[in-house]
């Protein structure tokens, strides 16, 4: 039972969650975490895998210079990048923005059942994958068609990010995201 004035994010009306995080500060013991770790990690990595695609079949491989300027980096800052970007981007474009448009569009759709319609959860995606893809511009600034390429590339990263924390919760968005930037900062980077 929920107290008088308590706040809970993302609300519950919403359908989205943070079962771990939600658990702990629940004092309750948190379910399962490696099989959600290990499927968001490969998530992550597959999720890599087809921008890396895209980019080379789309983009000419335009990201392909910056990736490998990576390399040349301390070996500790590329193993704190995926950390860093992982939960940073995924507090503000997942548990912020995504969630911000869910919880509106509910509201708007009037339907009192703690269950959203898939639409609004997909709009939810879709606003926040497009101002992640934004957010990615000055990642090759110098490419052709910079907005086309960051939009498209990290807006289908950013869609499936939003799918993992619509199904299997924020926690699982983070690691999946991390699992990305590993495969790129920490494998692409060095053999590319």
């Amino acid at each position: 039972m929920r107290r008088i004035g308590e706040f809970r994010w993302p609300p519950e009306r919403t359908g989205l969650r943070t079962p771990y995080l939600a658990a702990l500060v629940a004092g309750r013991p948190t379910p399962p975490f490696a099989r959600v770790a290990a499927y968001s990690m490969l998530v992550g990595a597959g999720t890599a895998c087809l921008m890396l695609l895209m980019d080379n079949i789309l983009f000419a491989g335009v990201s392909l210079p910056r990736i490998r300027s990576t390399a040349t980096l301390p070996l500790w800052l590329r193993a704190i990048i995926p950390v860093y970007a992982a939960v940073t981007e995924e507090i503000i474009y997942r548990l912020g923005v995504m969630t911000v448009v869910v919880w509106i569009a509910t509201l708007v759709f009037r339907r009192p059942a703690v269950s959203p319609p898939a639409a609004a959860i997909w709009l939810g995606i879709a606003v926040a994958a497009v101002l992640f893809g934004l957010a990615h511009v000055a990642n090759v600034p110098d490419a052709p068609h910079p907005i086309l390429r960051a939009v498209t590339l990290n807006g289908v990263a950013g869609i499936v990010l939003g799918w993992v924390y619509w199904k299997r919760g924020f926690e699982a968005a983070v690691l999946a995201h991390f699992g990305a930037d590993v495969s790129i900062y920490l494998g692409a980077a060095s053999v590319l």
